[in-house]
């Protein structure tokens, strides 16, 4: 009986060979479906066989936002986390180093960003080399991912997007703006809000291929054939990424060649500590935090911000708070940023921004 590994590599060998116009798509993106999900069964097989992570893997979240160091051994992830935190990861000069999970914390305009440093990913560590399975499962995890290398070992930045991308994350995308309601009747609906170039024919096919027989699918995006093999999936996790790339002091070569389109970097040296504020800088914005103050009895409390992520509301806040009686608040008053003048009466539905002091109203 074949592997799963030999089926992915034959399914992969006919979208070559086909094609691919408007009589083929559906037959493709069936193909490509086949490949998501026998990549997914894989990694459930892993799993069950190494265990869910073993010692080490048993993350529990902390703070206000997580992210992960990914990189190949020896490119100075134990001795970056022992400076922007008060981690204690061993730093050695010796591959795999770092046996399991260690995490630090960052403390950085009064936010906790908790920080994973992880053992060294290698190639094939989404088909199960090394202990690559579990990193990746930490990775999917994260707000925001590092990729992290140093100036010997560039080369290796599209293979480590790959293995990132093999395992269901997908670096600086958006999630598809797609909804799959089940029903328990009426076939597949496909209802879209813009023009597509797939044919209806192409998604419900995928939808047969998922063994869905009776669902309404809403479309709002003139949405690819991998994305929208995504979105049946359901289980990919849409991250922002960083590259940091250490031993600046090393003199760096012509770096962004090995840089996708559109990533964004930094040059380091952990050792040293050139560079480490603005990076810390570049993960509050890549996190998308912002500060909000509350005014309570006529004092805004400047010490302890409230540490948000943008795009989240007053009610969103007002849920996370503490406040005696925050049941009976129905709107806010705002000041400083985002406020058209000082007191502006708004709606809880109202999103603040960096720096916006709110007073809750009954």
């Amino acid at each position: 009986m074949k592997d799963i590994d030999e089926r992915i590599q034959e399914i992969q060998a006919e979208i070559r060979k086909t094609p691919y116009h408007k009589a083929t798509e559906h037959y493709i993106g069936r193909l490509k479906a086949k490949i998501a999900k026998l990549r997914e069964e894989k990694l459930n097989q892993d799993f069950k066989v190494k265990g869910s992570g073993g010692a080490g893997y048993a993350i529990k979240k902390t703070g206000d936002a997580s992210v992960v160091l990914v990189g190949p051994p020896s490119v100075g992830k134990s001795t970056l986390l022992n400076r922007l935190t008060k981690a204690d990861s061993k730093v050695g000069i010796y591959d795999f180093t770092t046996l399991g999970v260690i995490p630090g914390m960052l403390e950085y305009k009064g936010a906790k960003i908790q920080i994973f440093d992880v053992p060294g990913i290698i190639s094939g560590a989404a088909s199960g080399k090394g202990r690559g399975k579990e990193v990746l499962a930490v990775a999917k995890s994260a707000d925001l991912i590092i990729i992290m290398v140093d100036v010997k070992s560039l080369a290796k930045i599209p293979a480590i997007v790959a293995e990132l991308e093999s395992a269901g994350v997908r670096l600086n995308e958006k999630k598809p703006q797609v909804s799959i309601v089940k029903r328990v009747s009426g076939g597949i609906k496909v209802n879209s809000t813009t023009a597509l170039k797939l044919s209806y024919q192409t998604i419900k096919s995928l939808a047969a291929e998922f063994r869905l027989s009776n669902a309404e699918i809403i479309i709002k995006e003139d949405i690819s054939l991998d994305r929208l093999v995504d979105a049946f999936m359901g289980n990919r996790a849409y991250l922002p990424y960083l590259v940091v790339i250490n031993k600046s002091d090393l003199g760096i070569p012509n770096f962004k060649k090995y840089l996708p389109s559109q990533a964004e970097s930094i040059l380091i040296s952990a050792e040293s500590g050139e560079n480490l504020e603005d990076l810390k800088e570049k993960l509050w914005l890549k996190l998308g935090l912002i500060r909000v103050y509350l005014k309570k009895a006529g004092k805004v409390d400047y010490q302890e911000p409230l540490i948000v992520k943008q795009g989240r509301d007053l009610n969103w806040i007002l849920a996370k708070t503490t406040i005696p009686g925050k049941e009976n608040f129905k709107s806010a008053k705002i000041f400083g940023l985002g406020a058209k003048y000082p007191g502006q009466e708004v709606s809880l539905t109202f999103l603040p921004q960096e720096g916006t002091v709110v007073q809750f109203l009954s």
